[in-house]
This record gives structure tokens, C-alpha cells and sequence, in this order.
């Protein structure tokens, strides 16, 4: 399901909490309903005030959503998302989406895993909501202990989720590749979304035998495929991450060519 701009709506920050390690949990309300939204889709978002600095809204995966409310988890990389986080409840938002492919969609009888790094952990939580029925195993990566307070987070979310930090300060130590790994290869089905070494991880230790669906990241400018700030080189050639994807088969993506 692709949406056009015609498909902005305002909202109204209803809710904020700190998580720490510079991320916040971010919840709007909308004066009209939300249409369907599908694990892996986003939003494009600013506060209304913004009209020429900043003026590009910023690319949010959802995190949970209802008919007049969505969720997503926003992490400070610069100004405009510092300006994100800073605004107060009621603050009114531009909400362009749902947009994106949202090509999430669980197998029956095949076994899956989830695996997540960093602030990819987003679409994957929306991606258990909908089918963690059908999820084996849910693992959740991050660097150190700045990420305690999104484990916590995660985790009220999530029943069975396996936390791993690359120093051991949270859950087991090693990266969320190491962890998937024990599981061998009784894994039908990966979906990933993180850094691009835990993709290229990710792959390596498990391309050929599994089918992985990667949600990948990158700057946008527009999220509807009209700037093409968004393009990866892929087997079916250059893609918009924002208009093809951004969930896209891993196995056709060029690992080597993203940053």
C-alpha cells in the first residue's frame, strides 16, 4: 500500500517518555481515524511550526498504532530530532503516512525470528504485535547499558524478549546475530532491522538458508520516491528505500553499497 502526501494529517503529541541513551517514546493523537497500517510501514512527521528551517519532516517507522492514535520511538541524531523531542504535550504534528510497503507478513507454519539493533527495534515491535503468534524468537541487540531503558521499554512490549549488548552490561553478551545463531538452522524466516553490520551479520551467518526481510534505514527527503535521497542498489537496480521498501528481500539488496 503506497499513500501520497494528499494522506497528511495533523496530530497532537498526547505523550512522551525518556528512555534514555537519547531516545524518547513518542504517541500522537489524530482528530480522524487512522487507516490500516501494516508492520514496516512509517511516517514522515515535524511539529506544525516548521515552515522553512527545518523544513523536511523526519522518517518514523511505527511502533503501535489505533484507530486515532500511533506510536514511534524517536532517537536524537540531530537538530531536527532534537526538536522532536523537545516539544511539549499538545504540540501540534504534520503526520504524512501511513507510507512504505509493509511487506511483514508472517508464513503459516514456517518458524520465525525477530531480530532488531538499536533504534530498529520499531517496525519489529509493530511486526510482533501483529504476528507473535507465529514468532519463535525475539531478539533485541544493543551496544552498552544507555539502552537499559529501551530494553525495559521493549520488553513490557514483548513477552520472551532476548536482549544482547556487545559489553555484556545487558543481557547476554555478544551481538543479536550471536544470539540468533544457537538457534541454528531451524530458522525458516528472519526479519531484520538495525545497523547495516548487524545486517551484513545477519546475512553472512544465515543468507542461503533462511529468507530475510530487512527493514532498512536512511535520510529521506520526501518519503514518497519524488527526491530519490533514498536509493540502494539492488538485483532489480537502483530502489527507493522509501517507495519500494523500505522492507525489502535482503538477498536482492547490495550489502556492500549501503551506509
Amino acid at each position: 500500500m503506497h499513500c501520497s502526501r494528499g494522506l497528511e494529517r495533523e496530530g497532537f503529541l498526547i505523550d512522551k517518555a525518556f528512555l534514555g541513551g537519547g531516545v524518547y517514546s513518542l504517541r500522537f493523537e489524530t482528530k480522524e481515524l487512522l487507516p490500516e497500517i501494516l508492520p514496516g510501514q512509517f511516517f514522515m512527521l515535524g511539529p506544525h511550526r516548521w515552515k522553512s528551517d527545518p523544513f523536511l519532516l523526519r522518517p518514523f517507522a511505527v511502533v503501535d498504532w489505533s484507530e486515532n492514535d500511533v506510536e514511534f520511538l524517536v532517537k536524537v541524531v540531530g537538530r531536527g530530532t532534537k526538536d522532536i523531542v523537545s516539544c511539549e504535550r499538545g504540540t501540534p504534528f504534520r503526520l504524512r503516512g501511513p507510507l512504505g510497503n509493509g511487506v511483514f507478513t508472517a508464513a503459516r507454519g514456517r518458524s520465525l525470528a525477530l531480530v532488531a539493533g538499536g533504534i530498529g527495534v520499531a517496525p519489529l515491535l509493530c511486526a510482533w504485535k501483529f504476528h507473535s503468534d507465529v514468532v519463535s524468537s525475539f531478539v533485541f541487540g544493543v551496544s552498552n547499558g544507555d539502552w537499559a531503558g529501551v530494553a525495559d521499554w521493549a520488553s513490557s512490549k514483548v513477552s520472551g524478549l532476548t536482549v544482547a549488548s556487545d559489553d555484556g552490561s545487558l543481557g547476554y553478551k555478544g551481538t543479536a546475530p550471536d544470539v540468533l545463531k544457537k538457534e541454528g538452522d531451524l530458522i525458516d524466516e528472519i526479519w531484520a532491522c538495525g545497523p547495516v553490520p548487524m545486517l551484513k551479520a545477519v546475512y553472512g551467518a544465515f543468507g542461503g538458508k533462511s529468507l530475510i526481510m530487512a527493514s532498512l534505514e536512511s535520510r529521506m527527503g520526501c518519503g514518497i520516491g519524488g527526491c530519490h535521497s533514498c536509493t540502494v542498489k539492488t538485483q532489480r537496480g537502483m530502489l527507493k528505500v522509501c517507495h519500494d521498501g523500505p522492507v525489502f528481500d535482503l538477498s536482492e539488496v547490495f550489502l556492500d553499497e549501503l551506509i
